[in-house]
């Protein structure tokens, strides 16, 4: 069985050059002078910043030079992995494009599952203390 949105992002070579360039735990913007906290390599030993909508462009493979997968943000995000994520996977960057939200859109735009329960059941303990 194949895993759900575990499709990796074909990178142009300009973008796979970058890439190589970071090692674990860093972002390109600690080594060149670049825009904003793209490019950051995830270190496995530490725990993942926080997933944003903009996951696909933000975040490297510890140990493969690639950016992680709508999946693999998912994971970040606590998500089970049979939850599915529909609709286009990557933002194009074409004039004509009508895209709603994509799959990396609605990873980073999502609470976590896992945070969205211990919130419900803390509620639901204050909710029903008395009763």
């Amino acid at each position: 069985m194949a895993i759900k949105n575990h499709v990796q992002t074909a990178h142009s070579p300009s973008t796979l050059e970058k890439i190589k360039r970071v090692p674990v735990g860093k972002r390109l913007a600690e080594i060149e002078r670049t825009f904003g906290s793209t490019y950051r390599r995830l270190d496995p030993k530490k725990p993942s910043p926080t997933v944003t909508r903009s996951g696909y462009r933000d975040y490297i493979h510890p140990v493969e030079d690639r950016m992680l997968t709508v999946r693999e943000l998912a994971c970040l995000q606590s998500f089970p992995l049979g939850w599915e994520f529909k609709g286009v996977r990557l933002d194009s960057y074409s004039s004509k494009r009508q895209t709603t939200m994509t799959q990396f859109g609605q990873v980073g735009n999502a609470v976590p599952p896992l945070l969205a329960k211990a919130v419900a059941m803390a509620l639901r303990e204050q909710i029903f203390k008395g009763y």
